[in-house]
């Protein structure tokens, strides 16, 4: 993570991809406000960039959480039976 002043960029392709998922422009960076300390922000972001543990512990609860996909029918290869009065026609 670059410091200018206030402003954070990302110096790679991990810190931009975090940026990009809070909604922030990577292109125009991440502007502190004066009640926080940027080397802090900065910190946080590269730890998130980094896949600490932080991330591992996310990702176990985003796979807890996850709905399974329905099983497909396991008729799927019998073919439909028409009415009589579509096969008549």
């Amino acid at each position: 993570m670059r410091i200018l002043g206030r402003t954070l960029r990302a110096s790679d392709l991990s810190e931009r991809r975090v940026l990009i998922s809070l909604g922030i422009d990577p292109v125009k960076g991440l502007r502190v406000p004066r009640s926080e300390n940027p080397f802090a922000v900065a910190r946080v972001l590269r730890r998130l960039a980094r896949e600490g543990d932080d991330m591992k512990y996310l990702r176990t609860i985003a796979k807890k959480n996850k709905t399974p996909e329905p099983r497909p029918s396991p008729e799927m290869d019998v073919p439909a039976e028409f009415p009589d009065a579509v096969a008549a026609e």
